[in-house]
């Protein structure tokens, strides 16, 4: 027989013992950091796929994102090998999977399509790790999962706030005698010995309040002004119901804090393609332009460019495309409920409530984790002026802005924005023309010499 490995993890504190003694099928746990959730639920997720009922249980690990999914695979991984442990444990590395001994296997899922879990029969455990940070829509797929094996299902994530959507889902979920909820602050983590006093004293002295009152004690929100949701977000990559539509290229050609032109080509709502490039010349940009939409078969005025910043060059030298300048008056449009500070809030906003409604879908995986960064620094509100109308950190702010969340430009998420601009008009660069139009007229009149009135109205040709 194989050697059966433990995995060693020190003594757990009597709320942790808590959560896993929990005899509840559903146990959803909203901790506050420093409380040991991971830590605690990984070795006890190993330790369940060492007694199988029948070879071939499986006992998952979900993650929100792959990428998660595979750093925690790997991180078991290293453990096994650091003990020497691989030749009697089977890993399965494009799958995620570690088979132990007595035949139990060890799933590391992503949440990304609730769709692709249903159906399978023989799952014994289900750890669901951030799960603040999934799409609601993984509850039923789970619980038709347990339904076939009555597997217990553990949540473990950050609290979120009050009106998050999985919050409201545990209220629904306290009147089943099958669930049972937690939550635990680092108040309890520190008397327990696992986080020091100064660790929480620095965090309080340190964090906004909302920030430090969701993430240590459970309490509010951890950021009101964030706009979009988190299972929102993580859902781009998985709306494939969004339907084809006209294409059309948006290009982000600042040089203000950046020196990246970002273009992607977009079907509808469909994000298809994303091309990052540096340092081009508005020769360059204006080829690339050309080019791309020549081959998709897009007219001039489908293609949006900054028009600050080096975008302001190409007017002379893109004619017929559609500027978008963010710092203008908010667009008219009719049944909108709120009024915005320029024209940029307004795009963001819209594409805050696109992406909560699932609307927008991206095709391609490219540059993912920065975008959904992006998006989290830059989807948010510094609430409304006296006038009532609603704005947006400016980019450069010293503490909220996108620089300082991100310490660099958010050129991805700023072209996803200016998507929003094509919506809001179907003709922006009819005003563009006309304003082009009585320019060079102006200058023509100005040409012409003028005669000098004598004072007396002249009539000829009569």
């Amino acid at each position: 027989m194989p050697t059966i490995y433990e995995w060693e993890y020190p003594e757990p504190a009597p709320f942790q013992q808590e959560w896993l003694g929990d005899p509840h099928r559903y146990v959803a746990i909203e901790g506050a950091t420093w409380t040991g959730k991971t830590t605690i639920f990984e070795p006890y997720a190993f330790q369940e796929a060492h007694s199988p009922v029948t070879k071939g249980d499986e006992y998952w690990w979900m993650c929100p994102t792959v990428d998660q999914a595979r750093a925690v695979y790997d991180n078991v991984k290293r453990q096994l090998d650091a003990a020497g442990a691989i030749g009697d444990y089977k890993c399965i590395d494009t799958l995620r999977e570690i088979e132990t001994p007595q035949g139990g296997i060890l799933c590391f899922k992503t949440a990304e399509n609730p769709d692709h879990l249903f159906g399978i029969r023989n799952v014994r455990l289900i750890v669901v790790d951030e799960f603040t940070r999934c799409r609601i829509t993984l509850w039923p797929a789970l619980k038709s999962i347990s339904d076939k094996t009555g597997c217990k299902i553990r949540f473990i994530g950050n609290y979120k706030g009050e009106s998050s959507v999985w919050h409201l889902w545990v209220e629904q979920m306290k009147a089943s005698e099958n669930f049972r909820y937690y939550r635990t602050t680092a108040l309890e983590s520190i008397r327990a010995g696992i986080m020091p006093q100064s660790a929480f004293d620095e965090a309080k002295a340190t964090l906004p309040e909302g920030v430090f009152n969701a993430l240590y004690l459970c309490q509010g929100t951890d950021d009101p002004s964030l706009l979009v949701e988190y299972g929102a977000v993580a859902d781009l990559w998985s709306n494939e119901h969004v339907p084809e539509g006209e294409k059309c290229l948006i290009a982000d050609i600042a040089l203000h804090g950046s020196d990246k032109f970002v273009m992607g080509l977009w079907s509808g709502w469909r994000l298809k393609e994303i091309t990052v490039m540096t340092k081009k010349t508005p020769i360059e940009v204006e080829a690339i332009l050309k080019g791309k939409a020549t081959e998709h078969g897009i007219g001039r005025s489908q293609i949006v460019y900054d028009a600050d910043g080096l975008g302001t060059y190409l007017k002379s030298y893109l004619q017929g495309g559609t500027s978008y300048q963010g710092g203008t008056i908010a667009l008219p449009l009719v049944g909108q409920k709120l009024s915005y500070q320029n024209l940029r809030a307004q795009c963001h906003f819209r594409t805050a409530d696109l992406i909560n409604s699932r609307g927008m879908y991206f095709e391609t995986g490219a540059y993912r984790e920065e975008i959904e960064q992006e998006l989290y620094a830059t989807l948010r509100t510094n609430g409304q002026n006296p006038a009532g109308m609603w704005g947006i950190f400016p980019k450069d702010h010293p503490e909220n802005g996108a620089k300082a969340r991100l310490g660099r430009s958010p050129d991805l998420s700023d072209m996803i924005v200016m998507r929003q601009f094509l919506a809001l008009t179907s003709s922006p660069k009819f005003v563009d023309g006309l304003k082009d139009t009585a320019k060079r007229k102006r200058a023509k009149w100005a040409s012409i010499p003028r005669r000098i009135h004598d004072g007396n109205t002249q009539f000829e040709g009569r």
